[in-house]
Parts: structure tokens; C-alpha cells; sequence
């Protein structure tokens, strides 16, 4: 009895041991974020968001006439792509560029130009 026991307990142990060999805990990366850089050529300070969908959330403002550069999470990238939306303050003119692919290790450089609808976008490799 006991020596039946005692095989039925290295028998559990050994398929145990068996079983955690074969999932190794490999660790994921989190996803990097986009590096957006804005250079604001209008006069105007504008308001910079991501689009996603129909929501948007706000990445960070650009005084006028100066630059800034902002970390966008992975998660508003929608299939390796990333829109984003110009807003001047005091003005009713918004610019939405259109869906942008980006991928890992790229940045995207963001061109606000004094007259809104001339602005521009690339995407370069660090």
C-alpha cells in the first residue's frame, strides 16, 4: 500500500514536471510607442490629438512657431497606422491627416503650416 503510494507520487511529480518544461516563460515586449514630431509653423498654438476611430485623445499642445516631440502609445496605432488631428486654438480650422503607416523604430515628423490645409507629414527610420 505504501509502496503504491509512493509510485503514484513520483508518477504525479515526474507528468508535473514534464508539463512546466514545456512552457517556458518567454516575456513580450511591450509595444514602443510613436515618436511624433511637430513642427508648428502657424502662428497659432495648436492642440495635437490621435484618432482612432471616431474617439481621439489628446497627445500634447505645440506653442506657435516652435516644435515639439511626443511619445504616442502603441495602442492608437490601428494596424500599424496612426492618424492624427491639428486643432489651433481660437480658430474653428482643424487639419486630420490621413492614416499613416508607422511601424516599429520609425517616427513620424508632423509639418503644421501657416495656412492649415498645406501641412505635411513623414515618416522617417531613427
Amino acid at each position: 500500500m505504501l509502496r503504491a503510494s509512493i509510485i503514484a507520487g513520483l508518477v504525479s511529480l515526474t507528468i508535473d514536471a514534464a508539463a512546466c518544461a514545456g512552457h517556458k516563460s518567454a516575456a513580450v515586449p511591450p509595444p514602443e510607442p510613436v515618436v511624433v514630431i511637430v513642427n508648428n509653423s502657424n502662428y497659432l498654438d495648436v492642440d495635437v490629438f490621435a484618432v482612432r476611430g471616431t474617439s481621439r485623445a489628446r497627445v500634447g499642445s505645440v506653442t506657435g512657431l516652435s516644435s515639439a516631440t511626443f511619445n504616442v502609445p502603441a495602442h492608437f496605432t490601428d494596424h500599424g497606422s496612426l492618424q492624427l488631428l491639428v486643432d489651433p486654438i481660437g480658430s474653428n480650422a482643424t487639419y486630420l491627416t490621413d492614416k499613416i503607416a508607422v511601424g516599429p523604430g520609425q517616427q513620424l515628423e508632423l509639418t503644421v503650416a501657416a495656412i492649415l490645409r498645406m501641412s505635411s507629414y513623414s515618416v522617417w527610420s531613427k
